[in-house]
């Protein structure tokens, strides 16, 4: 990645019309000259290592075969966590990333859960106050037989700093992953996954919230990737679009030959609150297997006017209803957050309220 040259990234499995431009999204050259310092709480049972290649190097990520081509030739090392076998940690790993002003730099992770293994991880990306450069984690996962991995990512950057969260993942028979992703903020944001479903029974669950303002651009390839029978898949994407904010959702799900009773479904509601947003989406099903389910829709646009006249009669104007909205589609990923400290602490960052009477109204 030291030759100045434009990267290609996000690219779409089945290309759709040239000329929407949605096939892929690009990237001024990224040259890190380093990792960004990480804040670690590791749990016992957990163990860490440090390698100087990527132990999962031939899984497939979500930035594509260019960009992990690239990533590759950085010659930055992987940090490696491992659950071991039959072990089911209660404590959550947390890896709180703090990009420096300026900067350019690289993390890889391999996140490894051996067979009948539980762990959850939490991955919380912050910069500096001012901090202007650009920052890739680039996370590889995976999952043996009958392992759970609950992971959280949280994308808060600055206004100024370019990110791409890049993830692969391999999940075994009965094996899952339970995806939570929030992206607050951040002035370029890039993500994806390709999770491949391999083993039978193996399943993805992505629950995927997100809030765009400004000028900021936010760019997504999620892609699920079926080849195991009976694989099943979920990705429900909530998003508020603001200002003159762009983002593009590319959303694959590919029910391969041989995936028997495979089933997939994708869904993304967004608000857009004003006019000079601009919104692309691409819910994509692909298949070649006969005997599967495959669901996707799409529900973009501003409020129901029928909901807008209840709120409105009970005296709230149009600016406080959609406000309310917008927030109440971000609480309810963070909602979702498994480990208790990281929930209140995002939901305290997005000015959410009290937990304790949530849950007192609930029960």
């Amino acid at each position: 990645m030291s030759e100045e040259r434009e990267l290609k990234l996000n690219r779409l499995p089945a290309i759709t019309w040239y000329w929407l431009k949605m096939n892929e999204a690009s990237l001024e050259d990224f040259s890190p000259v380093g990792s960004a310092a990480v804040q670690k709480e590791i749990p016992e049972g957990v163990t860490e290592q440090e390698e100087a290649a990527d132990l999962l190097g031939t899984q497939a990520t979500g930035a594509g075969k260019a960009f992990g081509e690239a990533v590759a030739a950085s010659g930055i090392g992987t940090t490696v966590y491992t659950v071991p076998a039959g072990k089911l940690i209660p404590d959550t790993l947390r890896l709180k990333y703090k990009f420096a002003k300026d900067g350019d730099t690289l993390n890889r992770v391999d996140l490894i859960a051996e067979k009948n293994s539980e762990l959850t991880v939490v991955m919380d990306y912050t910069s500096e106050e001012g901090a202007a450069g650009s920052a890739c984690v680039q996370t590889k996962v995976d999952l043996k037989e009958n392992a759970v991995l609950k992971l959280v990512q949280i994308v808060r950057v600055g206004d100024a700093f370019t990110i791409v969260n890049d993830l692969g993942g391999k999940v075994d028979d009965s094996a899952r992953i339970e995806l939570i992703q929030l992206v607050l903020d951040g002035g370029n944001v890039y993500q994806g996954y390709q999770i491949d479903l391999e083993g039978f029974k193996s399943s993805l669950k992505n629950n995927l919230a997100y809030r765009v303002s400004g000028s900021r651009h936010l760019d997504i390839n999620n892609f699920a990737n079926h080849t195991g029978r009976k694989t099943e898949s979920e990705i429900i994407v909530n998003g508020v679009l603001r200002d003159s904010a762009s983002k593009i959702l590319r959303a694959t799900i590919d029910l391969k030959k041989g995936a028997k009773g495979a089933v997939g479904n994708e869904a993304e509601d967004v608000l857009l609150m004003d006019e000079g947003v601009h919104n692309q989406t691409i819910p994509l099903i692909l298949c070649t297997e006969e005997d599967v389910v495959g669901n996707h829709g799409a529900t973009i646009g501003r409020l129901d006017e029928n909901l807008m006249f209840y709120m409105e009669s009970r005296g709230m104007d149009k600016e406080t209803i959609y406000e309310m909205m917008a927030k109440a589609r971000i609480d309810a990923t963070i909602r979702l957050i498994p480990d208790d400290r990281t929930r209140a602490e995002i939901s305290e960052y997005v000015g959410g309220g009290n937990e304790d009477d949530e849950e007192g109204e609930t029960a």
